[in-house]
């Protein structure tokens, strides 16, 4: 039954991401030529280059659909099918609600567009993330890269968000430019402070497969595992091991879908970090 209620809050999550994308796209960012963050401004950007050179108008949730199209399928293969399956409800539910929602500027003044842009769009990201999916996009290509590399998830957002700016910035004027920034901002602190993705985590995992269990973690998280072969359960007197690691939130969803591969019966404590010292690479 929990699985079951998780799973329909998951769903929720997604619809509340698609609504508060879409009014933030269509009622402030979109009117004013700003932009958002990843595919979501990707898509916006081409409608408005397409509109101004060819004068070809083209929606924005059909680029968003189309964009996000490839990703999901890679994300099938490599990050789970529970993942993938809310993440296309995201990314449709996205899709539609920007299709209902007429395109109508409900302010005249960019600063205040970028704003509550940036608030509507940041929310409904945070709280899908919470629920342990994404909104498709580069967040996708994002986790992807972090599992293989190491690398920090920001870096790609970032590289997408600075071709979108600079395009922008050269194509609309660099005024625009500005406040699309002040709006990618004010969605990730949003985004950081609804679903904390940056606070770090204690992970200890007790289980009789510590060498299986560690293998799988440094190939698919390239985290840093602290062993201990030599523990005794009081109850039953069996010897047990033990792993702890320090992850951030957004490494914890992989990294139990791993353990419970694995071993469906270890137990994990989840322990919050008050801080770090050394050397940590965010993710």
């Amino acid at each position: 039954m929990k699985f079951i209620r998780d799973y329909y809050k998951s769903i929720l999550a997604a619809l509340f991401y698609g609504i508060t994308s879409a009014l933030g796209i269509q009622l402030l960012l979109q009117p004013a030529k700003l932009y958002t963050s990843g595919v979501t401004g990707a898509s916006q950007l081409i409608v408005n280059l397409l509109n101004q050179f060819s004068h070809i108008s083209t929606p924005v949730y059909a680029w968003y659909a189309l964009l996000n199209l490839p990703l999901i399928v890679l994300a099938w293969f490599k990050l789970g099918k529970k993942f993938t399956i809310l993440s296309i409800i995201s990314v449709v539910s996205a899709s539609i609600f920007i299709l209902l929602v007429p395109l109508y500027p409900i302010t005249k003044d960019p600063l205040l567009s970028a704003v509550f842009g940036g608030i509507l769009s940041g929310s409904g990201i945070g709280l899908c993330f919470r629920y342990g999916f994404s909104t498709g996009g580069t967040d996708i290509i994002a986790l992807i890269v972090q599992r293989s590399t190491g690398r920090t998830v920001g870096q790609v957002s970032f590289a997408v968000n600075a071709v979108i700016i600079t395009i922008a910035g050269f194509t609309f004027g660099w005024d625009l430019a500005l406040y699309t920034i002040i709006s990618i901002y004010i969605t990730n602190v949003v985004v950081d402070k609804m679903y904390i993705q940056q606070q770090k985590i204690t992970v200890t995992v007790y289980t009789h497969k510590i060498d299986e269990i560690s293998q799988e973690l440094l190939k698919s998280l390239n985290r840093g595992l602290t062993l201990d072969y030599h523990l005794q359960g009081a109850y039953s007197g069996e010897e047990i091991g033990s792993i702890t690691m320090v992850l951030t939130k957004y490494q914890l969803f992989f990294a139990k879908k791993v353990i419970m591969k694995v071993d469906p019966n270890a137990f994990i404590n989840i322990q919050p970090t008050m801080s770090i010292s050394g050397k940590f690479n965010d993710n």
